[in-house]
């Protein structure tokens, strides 16, 4: 009778299984990583703009087409020298032409300026490059350059309105020893 009484237990040394509970966390971390990937998608990310292609490498006004900004403006040539650097330790020369964007109505007297001053220009554009730094000269649109060259050049000219923008439509480096 005594052993009626008696309950019966589990053994001891039989362990539980942590299978169910470590699916279930599985499952649930996955589903909160997608939650938050789609939520983020719809609230944060926003539509990309659609792209518009511009025609040339320069940017135009609003409103105003490249073909209303090719008759409005006109270029006038400015130099064509051969400067050479040394900032980097080597010597570097380039073959360089140098033109620049004016309006059509002032394109007249910008030839007869530039005509009037060519060796102050070739001299300025000589310097500008003599003393850019050798990340300057390796610029993709040579900005900085561009910018300085622009500055000399209004100083000659004495009218910072007259030239609208410098262009470089030729610019060949080559080393010492090439």
């Amino acid at each position: 009778m005594a052993d009626e009484n008696v309950e019966s237990k589990p053994p001891v040394g039989v362990k539980r299984s942590g299978k169910p509970t470590f699916l279930i966390v599985a499952v649930l971390m996955g589903l909160e990583g997608v939650g938050i990937f789609f939520v983020t998608k719809l609230v944060v990310a926003p539509q990309p703009s659609a792209a518009v292609a511009a025609e040339g490498h320069a940017a135009t006004q609003e409103g105003e087409t490249p073909a209303g900004r090719a008759q409005t403006t006109a270029e006038v040539e400015l130099t064509d020298c051969r400067p050479s650097n040394r900032m980097s330790g080597r010597t570097f020369t380039f073959r360089l032409r140098v033109s620049g964007l004016v309006s059509a109505e002032d394109r007249e007297r910008a030839t007869a300026l530039v005509e009037a001053n060519r060796a102050r220009i070739t001299d300025r554009v000589n310097f500008v490059i003599r003393s850019a730094e050798p990340q300057q000269l390796n610029e993709p649109g040579l900005e900085t350059v561009k910018r300085r060259m622009k500055h000399e050049i209004d100083l000659i000219l004495g009218d910072e309105q007259l030239v609208k923008e410098i262009l470089i439509p030729e610019m060949l480096q080559s080393g010492t020893g090439l």
